[in-house]
């Protein structure tokens, strides 16, 4: 079997070139790794869900898993996408099917770890959100504003760095917030929870209440959970102690 393929799924109004330094970084290494546009941000008009997303991740991950084991990546908002859209591609499945492949390890990075039947807002409203995701309904969408992006997404980058990240953040389809799961492939593929203890506190504890949570209700296969010193995206503030925490993750399932 060749190595695996990593998969990673951005979060919420950023697009995949927010994984370029870790990208660089697991290409060092010998791992390949694929980063698929995720449609619910940047599509004009905006999705009127998150069904597009879905779609994407599972074409993505089904063509690789004829050949690959796949180890999936997901941050902040993609982690409602990935725990729906993995359904039956875990590797007993796959295996049932004569696949070569299959989704062998699932790693959240401060993302949604929710169950079957989660909606983050009810359709309609803006419920949840906090006050730096700016709604506009008429045309169904949530931005956020350059002058918050540090404070939201990377509270350990410089200001300068920080300044050029927020020129590549695009507006989230408002509808994908009232989307809901319908898995959670947490359940059935090993998983690891990375949670930044410097992102913000209120982000630190909902990310552990929604674990503890998961862990305390029914089968799960979350294995491990790891804290690190670095805000909401260690992928780009810490990109070398991410790659080889992924790979330290897939080395010891081996």
């Amino acid at each position: 079997m060749s190595r695996p393929v990593f998969v990673l799924l951005h979060g919420a109004w950023h697009s995949p070139r927010c994984w370029n330094r870790l990208i660089a970084e697991l290409n060092k290494k010998g791992y390949r790794a694929v980063a698929p546009a995720l449609p619910s941000t940047g599509s004009t008009p905006p999705t009127s869900g998150w069904s597009e997303d879905l779609e994407t991740i599972r074409k993505t991950i089904s063509d690789l898993v004829q050949e690959h084991d796949v180890v999936v990546v997901t941050h902040s908002f993609s982690g409602m996408t990935a725990g729906t859209a993995l359904e039956g591609l875990d590797k007993q499945t796959c295996a049932s099917k004569r696949l070569k492949g299959g989704v062998m390890r699932l790693i959240y990075i401060t993302a949604f770890l929710v169950p079957e039947g989660f909606q983050h807002s009810p359709q309609g409203t803006r419920d949840n959100m906090v006050p730096e995701m700016k709604t506009d309904f008429e045309a169904g969408i949530i931005t956020v504003r350059p002058e918050d992006a540090k404070d939201m997404f990377y509270q350990d980058l410089d200001d300068e760095t920080v300044a050029e990240l927020a020129k590549d953040l695009r507006p989230q389809s408002l509808a994908s917030y009232w989307s809901t799961t319908t898995f959670a492939a947490w359940r059935y593929i090993p998983t690891t929870y990375i949670l930044g203890t410097a992102d913000r506190p209120t982000t630190v504890a909902a990310a552990q209440y929604l674990v503890d949570r998961a862990k305390a209700n029914g089968t799960h296969m979350i294995d491990k959970i790891i804290h690190v010193d670095t805000g909401h995206s260690p992928f780009i503030s810490r990109p070398e102690w991410t790659a080889q925490t992924l790979l330290g993750e897939i080395t010891s399932q081996a």
